[in-house]
């Protein structure tokens, strides 16, 4: 072996060897679980300590049987409360965020300083804001009732937790954690050249055509990445929703979503076959929306590199 040839090897071994630690961690907790669940989802398998062929082998019942039960527990109703939710949140969220970033990014004496208020709400852990927004909605004593109440006189208050309010109540207080995608939204609106606002002017453009001829034209890729990542969180919104309705999914299953009803078939059902069938058919929705996503993204996204 010539001496090139070692320091070809020696590179590539510590190439290797620097790799190695990410190598296993995906191996052992991304794949083997990614590959474990298909095939558990063609079993019927409780998860325990014991061989996988102990377990009866029942084809794609377990698949079949998720869309037999309609009750405000099942499979179908979590998957409709998951599907309104990304339906009204995702768009509502990128269009108030857009919006926001919008005037943060405007010449506005303390907008820094409303940035930083915006933002801490993202900081903060799910599962405390889930916990604090619980006791601000309840009924009886909650914050927002209080104020009804004894500012306004109301009698009863708003029953923001009952099933006809609880969907309702869950986007509104989504909405208060828009800034995190607002961060994206900022680099993007503040990446535009100046020369095109310069250019607009000496046309006579007024605000409102650059904004819809010139900023939005120019930050699609922006919208296009929030669009995805805000689809995706929505597909698969858990810890909020667990915390704020104990698991149980609020009155009338309202709040119960399809990652709830995995969880809870998996680790309360110790149904972990059913539970596996139902990762792989929200994993099967997520993977089909976003190819439709990024089918369509050729024809309203633009690229800095190809203006």
């Amino acid at each position: 072996m010539t001496n090139n040839q070692k320091r070809k090897l020696e590179r590539n071994l510590w190439g290797w060897g620097m790799a190695l630690p990410l190598i296993l961690g995906l191996a052992l907790f991304t794949v083997y679980p990614f590959v474990s669940s298909l095939i558990y989802s063609f079993f019927e398998y409780d998860g325990g300590f014991h061989p996988l062929s102990e377990s009866l082998f029942v084809g794609f019942n377990n698949y079949i049987e998720l869309f037999k039960s309609t009750n405000e527990l099942s499979f179908l109703h979590a998957l409709k409360n998951t599907a309104i939710y990304t339906l009204v949140s995702v768009p509502l969220g990128l269009v108030l965020g857009y919006m926001l970033a919008t005037f943060l990014c405007a010449k506005v004496q303390g907008n820094k300083f409303l940035l930083v208020l915006y933002y801490f709400p993202t900081l903060i852990s799910t599962v405390i804001t889930g916990s604090l927004w619980g006791d601000m909605l309840n009924p009886e004593y909650g914050f927002f009732n209080t104020i009804l109440k004894d500012v306004f006189n109301l009698s009863q208050g708003i029953p923001f937790t009952d099933k006809n309010h609880l969907m309702a109540s869950y986007i509104w207080m989504t909405t208060f954690n828009m800034a995190g995608g607002s961060i994206i939204w900022i680099a993007g609106i503040s990446g535009v050249d100046k020369v095109y606002y310069e250019a607009a002017d000496i046309d006579g453009a007024n605000k409102i055509v650059k904004f819809f001829k010139i900023t939005i034209p120019l930050t699609t890729s922006y919208i296009f990445y929030n669009l995805i990542i805000g689809m995706i969180g929505a597909l698969q919104l858990f810890n909020q929703p667990y915390v704020l309705t104990k698991g149980g999914g609020g009155d009338g299953g309202a709040l119960y979503t399809v990652e709830m009803a995995i969880f809870n078939t998996a680790f309360s059902s110790l149904k972990m076959g059913a539970a596996s069938a139902m990762a792989w058919i929200l994993c099967l929705i997520i993977a089909v929306l976003v190819g439709i996503t990024f089918k369509f993204s050729n024809k309203w996204v633009n690229y800095a590199d190809e203006m």
